[in-house]
């Protein structure tokens, strides 16, 4: 019987069977043939070739990839091209570690884990996150199935391939999606990403708090029969704290719960302002399961010293070639623990200066309300029009009326 024939890509990766697909592409196992190490080889899909958006997110992703450092992120080995089924159309493909593990999601499907071991994976998960929001990347998809186990103890956090750079030098803000677009997994959206709103490093924040209630209790706080209903919850439903979920009786400690409330705080104004923030708060509620208001987002500095703002022109550069260009840009200085809120990133001008503040209240439409009364103005403008026309209509029947 002849040996299967291998399937080498890209001249230097052998092809070993499938990881996983998604609708962008698959996930190989594969080998590079140069060292024999193992890789998770992502090719886009045949055909998505020709999709102009789908190729410049994967140009994104590598691009995101490559600015991303930290043992609890998955960085990248190689990005290139591969010829596709239709000549002159080419396949884009990313080459990550293989990491030996489970996947937080696949961990949770089998019941409730130590608290121990939860909080030591949030840790690790917020790590991660810091070190990407210290390159002005947001991952915006943070989920179990994101957060891998390498060896069932190392957290490391995987698929960026919808984060978006809020920051930085060399790339900034992307237009691959469009405004007040949703993008994410509902269950673990922040109440920002569900109305559409400009994001920041709060969202990931949202989603960590998310991750650490379904450690907990065995579920996250938000479920429903569809998408919206869940994003709806997420807006308008009271979060059950975490200590009177049925699964949760006495794993949940005075101070640990405040700290899974601040980090799902439906404004990202009253969370902890940072990943960073939010793994000290952890790290003290483990020491001090009592003290509830030391983990208080207030307890975290709101302004870290030494952080200046300055407008400048990025020109974004992506894979072989420019995709955007943004115009005036905020950048601020990396986060500290417990420092201010990632900046949001706007190109628009800046806003005029607020009215004064009035003392009575703001007026509430109603369908039953009058019309507003017409300014004064537009009241003496219509009199001289009318009294016009009256003018003008007995001059002419007086013309008429003495006409031979």
């Amino acid at each position: 019987m002849d040996a299967p024939v291998k399937r080498i890509v890209a001249e230097k990766y052998e092809v070993l069977g499938v990881l996983g697909e998604g609708g962008t592409g698959v996930v190989h196992d594969a080998i590079r043939t140069s060292d024999r190490k193992p890789v998770a080889l992502k090719v886009m899909h045949d055909a998505l070739a020709g999709d102009k958006q789908i190729r410049g997110r994967f140009q994104r992703e590598a691009a995101i990839l490559r600015r991303l450092e930290g043992e609890h992120v998955c960085p990248i080995l190689d990005f290139g091209e591969l010829p596709g089924e239709e000549p002159g159309r080419s396949l884009l493909y990313i080459a990550l570690p293989k990491i030996d593990g489970a996947s937080l999601a696949a961990v949770l499907e089998s019941g409730l884990i130590d608290v121990d071991r939860a909080l030591h994976i949030l840790v690790q998960v917020l790590e991660g996150l810091t070190s990407a929001h210290a390159q002005g990347v947001i991952h915006r998809d943070l989920k179990p199935a994101n957060v891998l186990l390498e060896n069932g103890t190392k957290a490391i956090v995987v698929d960026f391939g919808m984060s978006k750079i809020i920051t930085g030098s060399g790339l900034g803000t992307t237009n691959l999606t469009t405004h007040n677009m949703v993008f994410g997994t509902p269950e673990y959206m922040s109440p920002e990403q569900a109305r559409g709103d400009e994001l920041d490093a709060r969202c990931d924040v949202y989603a960590a708090g998310i991750i650490l209630y379904e450690m907990l209790t065995g579920a996250p706080p938000f479920t429903g029969a569809t998408p919206l209903n869940v994003l709806t919850a997420h807006l308008t439903s009271d979060l059950e704290p975490p200590s009177k979920r049925p699964n949760a009786d006495g794993r949940v400690t005075p101070a640990l719960e405040v700290v899974v409330l601040s980090a799902l705080a439906r404004e990202r104004e009253d969370r902890y302002p940072s990943a960073n923030a939010f793994a000290a708060a952890i790290e003290h509620a483990r020491t001090a399961p009592n003290d509830v208001e030391a983990v208080r987002p207030t307890s975290f500095s709101a302004s870290p010293p030494g952080t200046d703002a300055f407008a400048v022109t990025i020109p974004v550069v992506l894979g072989n070639g420019p995709v955007d260009v943004t115009g005036p840009t905020l950048i601020h200085a990396r986060p500290l623990i417990g420092s201010s809120p990632p900046p949001r990133i706007s190109t628009k001008p800046p806003l005029p200066p607020p009215a004064r503040a009035s003392s009575r209240p703001p007026a509430v439409p109603s369908r039953w309300s009058p019309p507003p009364p017409e300014p004064a103005s537009n009241a003496r403008t219509w009199i001289l029009v009318w009294v016009l026309v009256g003018l003008a209509s007995i001059a002419a029947g007086v013309y008429f009326a003495l006409r031979p």
